[in-house]
């Protein structure tokens, strides 16, 4: 397997034990956002319908839960009200997650992008249908609400299936990620289901150095204009007790470089 690996074009370094588990989570557990802001941090996961945008948001509360519980509020796949029409939000100490309808189910491209600004200004209220939202009606129809303004936007891929994206999809990406930087707000992309990659359960520790998902995240790199270091994976599997060890590190590892990146941009603004 040591040909599979590579140290050289890996950015990330998770170091997985039970000790960095407990650090990473008492700190996101303990996290206060800067005096003067509101007393969350609001992240958005944006995505292709079926991304695992929900399934992720699980694994989040799942991960931060302090006695490891495993949290399931968020319907996924097949359960009922699993396809996210509206935009929902889920709450675990300073760390709000928002839940959004799949962006290539939003009529087109145009409207996507305006559909997301406007969500990213905090001028889309909770519970949203985003499907019916109007985001072309006169702005002062939707005041800021303060509570709701974003701070970090984790677009969320399926690594498995990411190859058969076409062009123009993911010159669409390309626009929704443009559109975040333009608003100064922290961007990162998370890719979900690698268990399907086929790389052996007990290299999962390892998994940044994996060559094939390297060169998944420097096609990714090509075609949106992101930079490599600002992709991370996620697993949303349960297994044993090491995978879920691993799994809970992979999702800390990922917030704890997202409230450390808004909350240094929070302080100096």
């Amino acid at each position: 397997m040591g040909s599979n690996f590579s140290k050289d074009g890996c950015f990330h370094f998770p170091t997985m034990d039970e000790r960095n588990l407990n650090t990473l989570r008492n700190y996101l557990c303990n996290y206060n956002p800067p005096q003067g802001c509101v007393d969350y941090i609001n992240i958005l996961l944006f995505g292709m319908v079926g991304a695992g945008k929900s399934s992720t948001i699980n694994t989040f509360l799942s991960a931060l839960d302090p006695q490891g519980a495993t949290i399931t509020c968020v319907p996924t796949g097949d359960s009922p009200g699993s396809l996210t029409p509206e935009l929902r939000s889920y709450r675990a100490g300073c760390l709000k997650f928002w839940d959004t309808a799949g962006w290539n189910s939003l009529e087109n491209s145009d409207r996507t992008k305006r559909v997301l600004q406007m969500i990213l200004e905090g001028r889309v209220p909770k519970e949203t249908n985003l499907k019916h939202f109007n985001p072309d009606s006169d702005v002062s129809n939707y005041p800021i609400i303060r509570e709701n303004v974003i701070h970090g936007v984790a677009f969320i891929f399926d690594i498995n299936t990411m190859d058969s994206i076409s062009a123009d999809k993911m010159k669409e990406f390309q626009e929704l990620q443009t559109v975040v930087a333009q608003k100064y707000v922290h961007r990162v992309v998370i890719g979900t289901k690698f268990e399907l990659l086929q790389i052996p359960e007990k290299y999962n520790a390892r998994i940044y150095e994996y060559k094939l998902l390297q060169q998944k995240f420097e096609t990714l790199a090509e075609h949106t204009g992101m930079e490599r270091r600002s992709m991370f994976v996620v697993s949303n599997q349960w297994r044993g007790d090491q995978i879920e060890m691993i799994r809970c590190i992979l999702a800390l590892y990922v917030l704890d470089n997202m409230v450390r990146n808004i909350d240094r941009f929070l302080k100096a603004v």
